[in-house]
């Protein structure tokens, strides 16, 4: 970014490239940010982390183990969630760096929602019980249906009426649009209820930081603060550990 200079191909490689440069650009010798290695560290990790633990989660993984065959509608199902998952990491970037969510990723991430949801529902009968949401036998507690396609279609109401709500109430001062058009279009893939307990953790998690900013003066109430990255986290913990936290909290209470 310093020089312009056009890289080779021998620059280009992920993470290995950044190693062999030493963080520095050959031509001009400018660091290079760490942004990048990370970055596409956490992209290859997401093509080895979201098979595994969705092979766990919808009971496929023993399956596989036996070489049993491995219905090709899943293997689509497994592309368009890594697909999403790196769509989020997109977000997460952009919006921390920019304060910004580009419109292309939501409406991706809306459209493979829909895809998602209908090879779901197409083929719930292979699947094992409980697994139309993350939060698992708790989803019965919060949501009033028992369809697939209509907590999907609730996910996507509920969840972006309810962000649309605060940008309106607040004038576009305490929400983005963005932010409202990611709600809409993770309550797509989500579905409820796991959209209102993405919501909450991303509250919790803006709420705590905002504060730590605030009291240390590093930010006043007038400044602005990026909530597309809590929204992604909180969409990441709800997915690979929604069910262990929510059976937790009810543990508590011995439910």
């Amino acid at each position: 970014m310093s020089c312009k200079k056009t890289l080779e191909a021998k620059e280009l490689i992920p993470i290995f490239s950044f190693l062999f440069l030493r963080g520095k650009c050959s031509s001009c010798g400018e660091k290079i940010s760490f942004q990048y290695p990370i970055i596409e560290f956490l992209s290859g990790a997401l093509f080895v982390l979201v098979p595994f633990f969705l092979n766990s989660f919808f009971g496929i993984r023993n399956a596989i183990f036996v070489s049993l065959t491995v219905p090709g509608w899943y293997y689509l199902f497994i592309l368009f969630w890594i697909l999403i998952f790196l769509s989020l990491l997109l977000i997460f970037v952009i919006d921390l760096k920019h304060y910004i969510i580009p419109d292309g990723l939501n409406i991706f991430i809306f459209l493979s929602g829909i895809v998602v949801t209908l090879l779901f529902a197409v083929n719930e009968a292979h699947i094992l019980p409980f697994r139309e949401s993350f939060l698992r036998n708790y989803a019965l507690i919060f949501s009033p249906f028992q369809n697939v396609f209509y907590n999907h279609a609730l996910g996507f109401i509920g969840g972006g009426l309810f962000f649309l709500f605060l940008f309106l109430i607040s004038r576009g001062r305490g929400m983005g649009m963005g932010d409202v058009k990611l709600a809409f279009a993770s309550g797509m893939v989500l579905g409820w209820p796991d959209i209102m307990f993405t919501s909450m953790i991303a509250f919790i998690f803006g709420g705590i930081w905002a504060a730590v900013l605030y009291f240390s003066k590093k930010k006043t109430m007038k400044d602005k603060l990026p909530f597309g990255p809590f929204f992604v986290v909180a969409f990441v913990i709800t997915v690979f550990f929604g069910f262990d936290l929510i059976k937790g909290y009810f543990s508590l209470f011995n439910l």
